[in-house]
């Protein structure tokens, strides 16, 4: 039940590739054990033990805790960038998350040519790109822009009434 409300994400599980991805780490572990005690008063001295030993380390940085909200936040922001497989980002087969960011439509904030047709625009989340292929039109601020995911790391930029070309992310 804790695990599927948020990810807790500790600096020693990132340290220790042996540790198994799915394991708990053991602040999260300590508060499952507390589960199998029978005796009222017991399970609530652990409880109490293990939510304060949990709180401690959150607060002394060992471990962050992220909700899905903000994991999608992230990854969205993240969206252009090549990033090892992560345990708390969900990089399961099945993760819905991976269809719904293999593509963005934004609005251009900023936009200037860099020579042969070739363009470096902001986008609203701050996020910036250049096409790597020149194109006829000049793009303008609040024009929209649709980038996808690409084959092997590609990824095709297309601004309103024009065609799709090749580009990448550089800040």
């Amino acid at each position: 039940m804790i695990r599927s409300a948020f990810t807790v994400l500790t600096a020693a599980a990132l340290a220790a590739p042996a540790v198994a991805a799915d394991e708990p780490p053991a602040a999260i572990q300590a508060l499952g054990a507390c589960r199998a005690m029978t005796d009222n008063a017991q399970r609530l001295a652990c409880y109490d033990q293990a939510a304060g030993a949990l709180l401690q380390s959150v607060e002394n940085k060992e471990t962050v805790v992220l909700d899905k909200q903000e994991v999608r936040k992230t990854k969205r922001s993240l969206f252009g960038f090549s990033l090892p497989k992560l345990p708390f980002f969900g990089n399961d087969k099945d993760d819905k998350d991976e269809e719904e960011f293999s593509q963005i439509d934004e609005p251009i904030k900023t936009v200037r040519s860099i020579g042969y047709g070739r363009f470096r625009f902001t986008l609203e989340d701050g996020a910036t790109w250049e096409t790597t292929e020149g194109i006829n039109a000049f793009p303008k601020p609040g024009q929209k822009v649709l980038i996808k995911k690409g084959l092997m790391g590609s990824y095709f930029i297309r601004f309103e009434g024009n065609r799709s070309v090749k580009g990448m992310r550089v800040g």
